[in-house]
């Protein structure tokens, strides 16, 4: 009885290790990168001391192809399809998903009358991604796409962040290696025999979002902006000036380069939606309300410096001219969002980072671009 036992235990075993090992080979065959898991869903409350002017529930949903957005249809070429990429004020994680602008993008073009088909609009944008990072991860994820019609792009101030982060580098790395760091699902080296790491966890998780539909949820989202707001003020350190932006700047320019160039490929647009941010004089007790621009990720360690919001402000003009002069070079579409959302913080909630009220404006601008874009395509 016990030997049976034995080889019973032992066939369960080998059974368990050989399914394992199939999981494992066929989802790194099948090579999917994932923004956002496929099926999830979140509801987050956000922390009314640190955010006050946000509405206090977020919700983020996420479709089959890991985009913040709804479900696609069986026939996705059937759609007027949008899909969205690039850094934090992109994602919109701080905002409920009707308010962020794809999706008020997506809720205007189809409002609005004599329109062909039905426009669905995905977003796969994630904070704190440099643009050179966002064309390796569009290169895995571009090829299962179907049927794209634009790529919105907005890209341009996760690059000055990351290069003030570095302290000013006069060499910029090249492509990132770390994807997985935008990604919540990929297949790469992330598999263990941990219960909680294997291929048949990911699988088995995968079809419990799909079917029970769990909803994850968070409080207190943000109170961590409190602490950055805090080192921030008392920084003594406050840098009036940076060596040659340049390598930076040029950098952006050869990244944004390669990333329309593979846009190009996948769809028959492509819109740099010029990233806004909040360009005003601000009295003290309201810059305080800012947080970030230090050397060094607060996140991990209190910076030792911080840029003068001046400075950034300057900078960030010299990302948006890259931004359109390479739009222009490249010819595809470009938008100009600093004419269309208010520099206050009615419309900002940080330097960077839009209110729902700053969103509607980018969504509606954005609209308004794409259905130009739209009417001058042939029928």
């Amino acid at each position: 009885m016990m030997i049976e036992s034995l080889a019973l235990a032992g066939a369960l075993a080998a059974s368990l290790i050989g399914a394992e090992l199939t999981a494992r080979a066929l989802l790194k065959r099948r090579d999917d990168w994932f923004v956002h898991r496929p099926f999830s869903r979140a509801e987050y409350t956000i922390d009314p001391e640190a955010f006050p002017m946000l509405p206090p529930t977020v919700h983020v949903s996420a479709n089959p192809q890991g985009e913040r957005g709804s479900p696609l249809p069986r026939k996705p070429e059937e759609l007027y399809r949008i899909l969205v990429a690039g850094g934090s004020a992109a994602e919109c994680y701080m905002l409920d998903q009707p308010h962020t602008w794809p999706m008020v993008t997506q809720e205007i073009l189809n409002g609005s009358a004599g329109r062909r088909s039905l426009a669905h609009v995905g977003n796969i944008a994630c904070s704190l991604i440099p643009c050179r990072s966002i064309t390796p991860l569009l290169n895995r994820i571009l090829p299962r796409a179907r049927s794209l019609d634009v790529i919105v792009l907005m890209v341009g101030a996760s690059d000055l962040v990351d290069w003030f982060e570095k302290k000013t580098p006069p060499v910029i790395d090249g492509a990132r290696k770390d994807l997985h760091l935008f990604c919540s699902e990929h297949p790469e080296g992330d598999f263990s025999w941990a219960p909680n790491r294997t291929a048949l966890y990911r699988v088995g998780r995968r079809l419990q979002a799909r079917v029970l539909k769990p909803v994850h949820r968070r409080s207190k989202v943000g109170a961590a902006r409190i602490k950055h707001r805090a080192m921030r003020a008392r920084c003594q350190t406050i840098l009036t000036e940076t060596p040659d932006p340049s390598p930076m700047l040029d950098a952006f320019r050869a990244h944004l380069t390669s990333l329309i160039a593979l846009c190009k490929e996948h769809s028959a647009e492509v819109l740099i939606a010029r990233q806004p941010w909040l360009d005003a004089d601000l009295p003290p007790e309201k810059e305080r309300q800012l947080w970030n621009f230090g050397q060094g990720r607060p996140y991990q360690s209190e910076p030792e410096a911080y840029y003068a919001i001046s400075l950034v402000r300057a900078l960030m003009a010299k990302v948006d001219a890259v931004a359109a002069e390479v739009a222009e070079a490249e010819g595809v579409q470009q938008l100009d969002l600093r004419a269309r959302v208010p520099s206050d913080l009615d419309h900002y909630y940080d330097f960077l980072h839009h209110t729902p009220l700053g969103a509607r404006c980018v969504g509606a601008a954005v609209a308004d671009k794409l259905t130009e874009i739209e009417s001058n395509q042939p029928n």
